[in-house]
This record gives C-alpha cells, structure tokens and sequence, in this order.
C-alpha cells in the first residue's frame, strides 16, 4: 500500500476498520454504472467501455477505459488518445498517466480507435469524436464534469486531437461543436500538415502516411489540422508540445500554431530539449516537468 493511498483511507476512516493483516486495493476494476453515481470513496477503473454502436464498429476497439479518482463528483476529465502511427497502439499503454491525473483531481479516460490498415482516415479521428461524445454525454456518472473536458493525443495520437479539435463536422455529427473541448495538448506530433509531410524527404514517411490516409492529397488536406483552422469556430486553447531535436515534430507545431494565432485562437509553444519521441509520452507522471507544465496549462482553463 503506498503512502498515498494510506492516507486517502485514513483521510476517510477505513483504516480504523480494518485488521492489520487486511491488505485492500484501492484501485478496483468494476463495470459501468448504470446510472450516476455519488463520489466514490476508492478510486476505481471502469474497463472496455464500448463507445460506439454502429454495424461496423469493432467492440474491442471502439472502446475506453475510465480511472476514477477517489472522491470525484464533477471533476475535470482529461481524454488521453493513443499514438502508434495510426497502424497499432492500445488505450492499455498509459504507463503513469492515470496515477497522475487522478492524483491531479481529473477523471482520466483512454481511447482505442480503430486502425489501419483496416481503415483509413477519416475513421480515426470520427471514432475519437464518438468516444468524446459518449464522455460528454456519461461521465457524470463516473464523477466527472461534462463542461469541462481536456484532450490529450500522443504522436498520431496528436494529428487526431488536433484534428477533432479543428474540424468542427466531427462532433457535430454527434450534436456538439467544439465548444465542448476545453483545451487540447497534442505531444511531440508531426502530422498536423500531411502534404508537407508526405513530401518530405525522410525515409518511410511517405508509406507510413500513405497506409492511414492513402494516395489522393485532397484526403491528405482533409486529415490535416492546419487546414482547417479558421475564424469564428470556437477552436479551443492548445498547448503544442515538441521533443529534443526532432526538426519535424518543431516545424509541424511552429505551423500549427502561427496559423491558431492568425484565426484568434489560442496555442502556446513547448520545448522538452532533453526528451525523445517515446520519452516525452512515457515520463508523463507527477513531478515530471512536462506533465506539470500541462497541469498549469489545463488548471488555467478550468472554470
């Protein structure tokens, strides 16, 4: 038991209760409420939510997993969207984040979408609408606040954040608009100009592009942020995160954010000079620099 966890069941009375040979896991794996809850005193897990019921949809993929943290009743919710160029991943690789965010007071919820091969752009950033629509219209029943949601996307997981966040016909096809997402950190992306990139000359950037959004540069257009950003859209704030020396994943973002602050939109800029690609996504934990600075940029947002 660690020392964080003894003093949350003091803080509420249940170690008095217990025999001294009890050991109790406060985190727990349970099933989806069927209706909202009060605050719940342990924090807890909620697996393999299906997020999606539609004849194609795939149950193993088009599902979330929900960390709730102990006492939670209208907490923010930060929605974490995997990378793995668009072709693998699973929403089971968080390393620390959920420990992190719910030790920070947010609901945390990762997302599985569906991949490529199998299927091409526009799928992934329409199945990660989906999973934010089922989060806004559910996760009071899991303790968190529908009105103040947060994203999060890794790597391709980033190009799809950035790209739910931009392109307003994703969510409307749920009956939201991009008012409904309260901020967005895409971490070390560099998909956020698909032409750009499939024309660049870094070896296997053009199959790994091509594999998610194929051969037709209008597709390449329609799955690329920077192309739909505009005026009057309620694009919300983005905190655009890059690492080390990685020249594409810079530019990519620099671009990203010059074209936010000519529509109005907010988008801040961050280095993390002695990162990589993987560990700016896996060092993601309390007391992590990077993961504190994305604390301040959500906290700054919050009502």
């Amino acid at each position: 038991m660690t020392p964080a966890i003894r003093k949350r069941l003091i803080q509420i009375g249940f170690l008095a209760l217990l025999p001294a040979n009890v050991l109790i896991a406060c985190r727990f794996s349970a099933q989806q409420p069927a209706s909202p809850t009060p605050a719940l005193q342990e924090e807890a897990v909620y697996h393999d939510i299906v997020y999606l019921d539609a004849p194609d949809a795939d149950p193993n993929l088009n599902a979330l997993d929900t960390y709730v943290p102990a006492g939670a009743s209208s907490a923010p919710v930060l929605v974490f969207v995997h990378g793995g160029g668009w072709t693998q991943g699973d929403k089971s690789g968080v390393d620390s984040k959920p420990e992190a965010f719910n030790a920070a007071g947010y609901v945390f919820v990762s997302v599985n979408y569906r991949l490529s091969p199998a299927v091409m752009h526009p799928i992934h950033v329409q199945d990660v609408a989906a999973a934010i629509a089922w989060v806004y219209n559910n996760i009071a029943s899991y303790g968190g606040d529908p009105q103040q949601i947060f994203l999060l996307g890794h790597s391709a997981g980033a190009q799809i954040v950035a790209l739910v966040a931009t392109d307003e016909r994703r969510l409307q096809a749920h009956g939201l608009d991009l008012s409904v997402i309260k901020g967005v950190v895409p971490l070390d992306g560099a998909g956020y100009d698909i032409p750009t990139r499939i024309n660049s000359p870094t070896r296997g950037v053009e199959e790994l592009y091509e594999t998610a959004f194929g051969t037709d540069p209008a597709v390449w257009i329609d799955a690329s942020p920077l192309y739909h950003v505009a005026a009057g859209k309620n694009i919300p704030p983005f905190l655009l995160i890059y690492a080390g020396a990685r020249e594409e994943a810079q530019t990519q973002a620099e671009a990203l954010a010059a074209a936010l602050g000519d529509a109005g939109a907010t988008a801040e800029l961050f280095h993390a000079p002695d990162k990589n690609h993987m560990t700016v996504n896996r060092d993601l934990a309390v007391g992590d620099y990077v993961f504190e600075r994305m604390i301040e940029f959500y906290a700054g947002l919050q009502k």
